[in-house]
């Protein structure tokens, strides 16, 4: 796998690889339903407080490379980040990452798992009759790789394999994403596209489905003379209509479906950090189609679609936490980064 990732450095290798995934690209699922979808849950509590998704964040952090490959940089060898983001009803996001870099090789390599538990369910009849109980979990194992492509850019791809455990009900599937980085000579604008979940199931007890590809594009901009970065991401980029719709809810109602506009802000996801000297960082994100999804007709729906979230930076540990708003709840994210290796 080093030995591929190295390889990409040469001219136009990336167009190649590209290429020879159209073909798998087509047959993503772009709407509807897809296996695996756990795959999209953010992974670090600093995508979630940035609305949930940011592949081009200026600032190093392992847990948005853990989601975008080409984020890989040197600077994150020999750390280690471990995450905790508890759900409602028991239910348990663990996600663990670590990160080396190869010097002679200038590429740097990273390994991984995300994991959701769903706790202890009553397995019953059609009756109703209790069975026993089930501990059904969902987690993929990650291996990534990044190295620079040309002057500014950055290349970076995730292999996956990806396990669901539903009590008598089994699926697995291997996956890829690839991602490139452009970061200006500047240093204060990056832009990410990354290509999420090119794949297939392995084996599942039920009907195969498709996996939850998703094309990516994400900008980052820092204030020259302010410590302040936005960031504009913009992903589903292969289906234009982004929201559902249901037909019989709207004629009850009287809701429509959303319009063209609408539609193109769905695919949106704003956010702002603030950085409060070289330790403190303050986050705030607002993802348009989780509003639209979110929102309830005739009742007061608070601040569905934004998210929150505190960085603390000490000498060797980086504690996080990152929070989002669902109708008059709070997800809480938790995490912690400790450098293990100089």
């Amino acid at each position: 796998m080093i030995k591929y990732i190295y390889q990409l450095q040469k001219p136009g290798f990336f167009m190649i690889l590209f290429s020879l995934n159209v073909s798998f690209i087509h047959a993503q699922t772009t709407a509807g339903n897809a296996s695996f979808s756990f795959l999209s849950l953010p992974t670090t509590p600093k995508a979630s407080s940035l609305g949930g998704i940011n592949i081009s964040s200026l600032q190093s952090d392992i847990g948005l490379a853990m989601h975008t490959p080409s984020l890989l940089t040197s600077d994150m060898n020999g750390q280690l980040f471990v995450g905790i983001k508890p759900y409602f009803a028991g239910i348990q996001q663990y996600d663990l990452f670590a990160v080396q870099h190869w010097q002679q090789k200038n590429i740097t390599t990273g390994w991984g798992v995300h994991f959701l538990d769903y706790g202890n369910i009553p397995m019953t009849d059609m009756a109703g009759s209790e069975l026993g109980t089930i501990h059904p979990n969902d987690y993929e194992v990650q291996f990534s790789a990044a190295t620079k492509y040309i002057e500014h850019f950055r290349i970076g791809s995730t292999l996956k394999f990806i396990k669901s455990n539903y009590g008598i009900y089994k699926s697995s599937g291997v996956a890829m994403d690839i991602g490139l980085t452009y970061l200006s000579a500047s240093n204060l604008s990056q832009t990410s596209i990354l290509v999420k979940n090119i794949g297939t199931q392995l084996n599942t007890t039920g009907t195969k489905q498709d996996l939850p590809f998703n094309l990516i594009v994400g900008w980052s901009k820092k204030l020259e003379h302010a410590p302040i970065q936005i960031s504009i991401t913009a992903d589903r980029l292969s289906v234009w209509n982004n929201s559902y719709y249901d037909p019989k809810y709207s004629d009850v109602y009287g809701t429509s479906s959303a319009s063209s506009l609408q539609n193109l802000f769905n695919h949106l996801t704003m956010a702002s950090e603030l950085y409060i000297g070289d330790q403190v960082d303050i986050n705030l994100g607002y993802n348009f189609i989780r509003r639209y999804d979110l929102n309830v007709y005739n009742q007061s729906n608070g601040l569905n679609g934004f998210s929150t979230g505190l960085g603390l930076k000490l000498d060797k540990l980086r504690l996080q936490y990152g929070n989002s708003f669902f109708q008059s709840n709070a997800y809480h994210h938790f995490a912690l980064t400790y450098q293990i290796l100089k």
